[in-house]
């Protein structure tokens, strides 16, 4: 352990040494930034986290913070101690985000909300069921290409019956990352997020029968139907060391043991993004901390998927799960999917 004692401090100490029982027995040693952080690691390594049992990890990592407010390794540690901590997980996002903010010049994560309309020629929202190229298709569109809200859905539904259509779409903003559904605000149905990928996010819409007029219409995304959808995005610095991936792993942890209070997504997103910036994550690779947690991007995709599961956005808990090679033999549409997807995450978090 390395103490690092200020040359004044010394100097009274050799002058006052002649003072004998006269001195006080009950002055602090001076850690300063370093000795903090290194007292710090030493209680996260017993689990003495809170001061519950004298000092522990978190209050000597916020006298590092209080040494340095630079110090990225401080709101390292005291992010992680905070998650043992429950009534400092109000905070402990604050350390974690200054953590990458301080590591990486940037906060990579952005939660958009957004709405797009439907157009009369399905393009907004790129309908990819077999069942209907565009040779099909087409035709159908320009039978409907006036019917404005109410379209002929009978048409579609005589192809592929009552089954849900695939669709892929793009959001505003670059990167997206985390989503779990999108929310049709004419018909009400929700469609599922199936995977994302080359900043598309592929999604499959249930069938809606709905009755107008004393006729039944079947739709999935309707022309001029607004569809309502929040994301995250990942915007990499190109500066993030490993501080920055324990940070994001932090965040990981944080929104998992929040369960319903916690922010879902972020918890995706930051699991989805250190993946992007180190698939061979080790916590504190190369740093003095080394080694006090063994988690990797197994782990932490099985608590991503975890997160999507709790959420109940089950296709986008499969596919964080595939994305590591796990249950790539299930499929969405057996009666037993979601129970079997439950025994996939569990895999992942044992592994």
């Amino acid at each position: 352990m390395k103490h690092r004692i200020a040359i004044a401090i010394l100097g009274s100490l050799v002058l006052l040494s002649g003072c004998g029982d006269q001195l006080p027995t009950d002055v602090p040693e001076p850690y300063f930034y370093q000795g903090f952080l290194d007292r710090g690691w030493d209680k996260y390594e017993a689990e003495i986290f809170s001061n519950e049992q004298g000092t522990g990890a978190l209050d000597y990592f916020k006298d590092a913070i209080d040494c340095n407010v630079q110090g990225v390794e401080g709101f390292v540690g005291a992010g992680w101690s905070a998650l043992f901590v429950s009534d400092e997980w109000r905070i402990a996002d604050s350390y974690l985000y200054m953590a990458i903010q301080l590591d990486a010049g940037a906060f990579p994560m952005m939660n958009p909300a957004e709405s797009q309309v439907q157009d009369t020629m399905w393009t907004v929202f790129e309908c990819l069921h077999p069942d209907l190229p565009p040779a099909v298709l087409d035709p159908i569109l320009e039978m409907t290409a006036d019917s404005g809200i109410v379209w002929v859905g009978d048409a579609i539904d005589d192809i592929i019956d009552d089954d849900p259509i695939q669709y892929r779409f793009q959001p505003f903003v670059s990167d997206p990352i985390a989503m779990f559904t999108a929310d049709n605000g004419y018909s009400t149905g929700i469609s599922s997020v199936d995977s994302i990928a080359g900043g598309w996010i592929y999604m499959t819409t249930p069938q809606v029968v709905m009755k107008v007029g004393g006729d039944n219409y079947y739709v999935w995304i309707n022309v001029d139907d607004q569809m309502n959808y929040e994301y995250r995005t990942f915007t990499a610095s190109g500066n993030e060391t490993q501080y920055a991936y324990d940070a994001l792993a932090g965040i990981v942890m944080l929104q998992d043991i929040r369960g319903e209070n916690g922010d879902a997504l972020l918890g995706c997103a930051a699991a989805w993004g250190l993946d992007q910036l180190n698939g061979d994550y080790l916590f504190g690779s190369g740093k003095d901390y080394a080694g006090l947690e063994t988690i990797t991007n197994v782990h932490l995709k099985g608590m991503a998927a975890s997160i999507a599961y709790e959420n109940q956005a089950f296709r986008y808990a499969w596919f964080t799960c595939t994305s590591e090679g796990y249950g790539t033999d299930l499929d969405p549409a057996d009666a037993g999917f979601v129970v079997d997807l439950m025994f996939v995450i569990e895999d992942m978090l044992n592994s």
